[in-house]
């Protein structure tokens, strides 16, 4: 069976997910089971105490080994802390803070950071940034273009854009623009080398030199 036909059951219930969230927490409906203190807090209790350290108050991170959260789809974030929760995506530092986060939880982490204004960094090599333009738009080697899944300005989809084959395969992808380059680069190695699971982006990043890398990230880190 192909890939994309294993894997679309998967994003349609991401998807239903998602929605299901939403609607329990507008509807404040039952929480997880979890320790007495972290159940009672809000979304921006929860930022001030466990994620502003790294990821800024405003989603904004400081340093560039931390992902900006500002201005990301409720629904990549909602899925990404439910993967942490789960440890079906597995990081020493981000499984512990979400493992204990009810489902309205997460949904209101997720509206929050989508509320925020994401503050782009400067690019410093504008002939670096001018060839990750041109790497984002053009197919490499028969793998669609990246703009195709995050569309033309960076910005995430459910995957779904084009009809292209290889859009079954995605859930959620992230808005990439204004995020730091640095950032990205460790995540398209991470790809690359199969230590963060996607087929999809693995086939991408594999296709992709160190300097288109780092091109790419750059052009987007800039991107508003």
């Amino acid at each position: 069976m192909p890939d994309r036909m294993r894997i679309l059951p998967r994003l349609t219930c991401w998807i239903t997910w998602v929605a299901l969230v939403v609607v329990s927490w507008q509807a404040a409906g039952p929480a997880l089971a979890q320790s007495d203190d972290v159940a009672q807090m809000t979304p921006q209790q929860l930022v001030a105490q466990r994620c502003s350290a790294c990821h800024g108050a405003d989603g904004n991170s400081s340093d560039a080994q931390f992902p900006k959260l500002a201005g990301q789809t409720v629904a990549y974030l909602a899925v990404q802390l439910d993967a942490y929760r789960t440890s079906a995506r597995r990081s020493d530092a981000m499984s512990p803070q979400a493992t204990n986060l009810s489902d309205a939880q997460i949904v209101g982490l997720a509206r929050f950071y989508a509320h925020q204004s994401i503050k782009h960094d400067a690019v410093t090599d504008q002939a670096l940034a001018a060839r990750g333009e041109r790497v984002f738009f053009s197919p490499q080697r028969g793998v669609p273009p990246c703009a195709a899944c995050h569309n033309g300005g960076g910005r995430g989809s459910m995957g779904m854009m084009g009809g292209m084959g290889m859009m079954a395969n995605m859930g959620p992808v992230p808005n990439l623009n204004g995020q730091h380059a640095t950032y990205i680069v460790s995540q398209l190695d991470a790809f690359a080398k199969g230590t963060r699971s996607s087929s999809v982006m693995h086939a991408v990043a594999t296709t992709l030199s160190e300097t288109d890398r780092k091109a790419v990230a750059i052009y987007l880190s800039g991107l508003r």
